[in-house]
């Protein structure tokens, strides 16, 4: 990765830093606080020991930071291990995003929840995809097919570093397993991802059966 380019977005390449303070707060609270210390020095992010990204909405936060952080941790642990956490960061991401009063998800309001329970799961897709969208400038795509709702994403740059996708993956499944959680009363599931090589987009599927019966 490019530790040169910018630390802004002015280049299409950062999230709001209130996502990135979100995300490493929930980072620190699966890896416990000395391992995620090492992790920012193993990934050369060192300066973050001083604290976290500020808490407002400045796309001021590059991408990158966060690429070396999920390298450092698949260096560290393995494959598994960083999918392992990463989701596990997804789950406790997506409390600490619901929690916020602005910019709100806005995914548990009344016109959500009194949808018919599949229309529920696409408008959740739908919102979602724009707050991510509006947040990171990572292009999100929704569409319901064979039972799940298709979850695509790509990058505003060629050649992204794989890293970058892989871990994103890692912690949206992470926060859509919560999410599914809470609406299906505390039911667990399991969603299956993969990377499309030809449109360089990583796809997630999201389950619609747990929803209808």
């Amino acid at each position: 990765m490019d530790k040169t380019l910018p630390n802004n977005l002015t280049a299409p390449f950062s999230c709001a830093n209130f996502l990135a303070r979100t995300l490493l707060l929930s980072l620190q609270e699966t890896l416990g606080r000395e391992f995620y210390i090492h992790l920012l020095a193993e990934g050369g992010v060192t300066e973050l020991t001083q604290g976290f990204p500020p808490n407002d909405t400045s796309l001021h936060f590059s991408l990158y930071r966060l690429g070396e952080l999920f390298t450092a941790l698949e260096k560290a642990g393995g494959e598994n291990i960083r999918r392992g956490l990463l989701q596990r960061s997804g789950r406790a991401w997506f409390p600490s995003l619901q929690r916020r009063t602005n910019p709100p998800l806005g995914i548990f309001n009344p016109q959500v929840l009194t949808l018919p329970k599949r229309l529920k799961i696409i408008r959740c897709g739908q919102i979602l995809a724009d707050y991510f969208q509006r947040y990171t400038g990572i292009s999100i795509t929704n569409e319901p097919a064979k039972g799940n709702l298709v979850w695509q994403f790509a990058f505003p740059l060629a050649n992204v570093d794989p890293s970058i996708g892989n871990g994103f993956v890692d912690l949206w499944v992470g926060f859509w397993q919560e999410l599914l959680y809470t609406l299906s009363g505390g039911k667990n599931h399991l969603l299956e991802h993969h990377f499309e090589a030809e449109r360089g987009s990583w796809i997630i599927l999201i389950p619609f059966l747990p929803f209808e019966g």
